[in-house]
């Protein structure tokens, strides 16, 4: 990445923040005024944060590449199609530490526990407890981290 795209893509993160974050690649926030984030966090290509009711990310978070937290949505356990289907919004809180894999999507409501991993591509329609590892559609939890000895089975 040349040098002055890697300026103006720290800029855009400051500009958009009001903070520092180490910005990887191009992205959006729809609604900025709605999103929190931390110290250290890194923002990868892609990554689309929508910030309708609110969305918090803690200190040192990995947003992967083209990951989603969408604060709002239609509402997966109603009815099939838009007449009817009821609309959802509540608030999206990532923890310390966590890392959202690359096309991972996090629905709204969903807390994302410190130093937890998100896998790639999963889709997050729950909370993921603290020091796990989640993946799949919808994800569910396949490994618990080891503070100790790193990831354990």
């Amino acid at each position: 990445m040349g040098r002055l795209k890697w300026i103006l893509l720290q800029a855009k993160g400051w500009l958009i923040f009001r903070r520092r974050a180490v910005v990887f690649g191009d992205f959006t926030v729809s609604n900025p005024r709605n999103v929190r984030i931390g110290n250290n966090v890194r923002i990868n290509h892609g990554v689309f944060l929508l910030g309708r009711t609110g969305i918090t990310v803690g200190d040192d978070v990995v947003l992967s590449a083209r990951c989603m937290l969408l604060d709002a949505g239609l509402d997966s356990h109603s009815s099939v199609g838009l007449e009817a289907g009821r609309h959802v919004d509540r608030p999206i809180h990532v923890d310390d530490g966590a890392w959202i894999g690359a096309g991972a999507i996090i629905l709204p409501g969903v807390s994302v526990g410190k130093h937890s991993i998100v896998g790639a591509g999963s889709i997050v329609t729950g909370d993921v407890p603290p020091g796990t590892v989640v993946a799949g559609n919808p994800a569910r939890v396949i490994r618990v981290i080891d503070s100790q000895d790193g990831i354990s089975a």
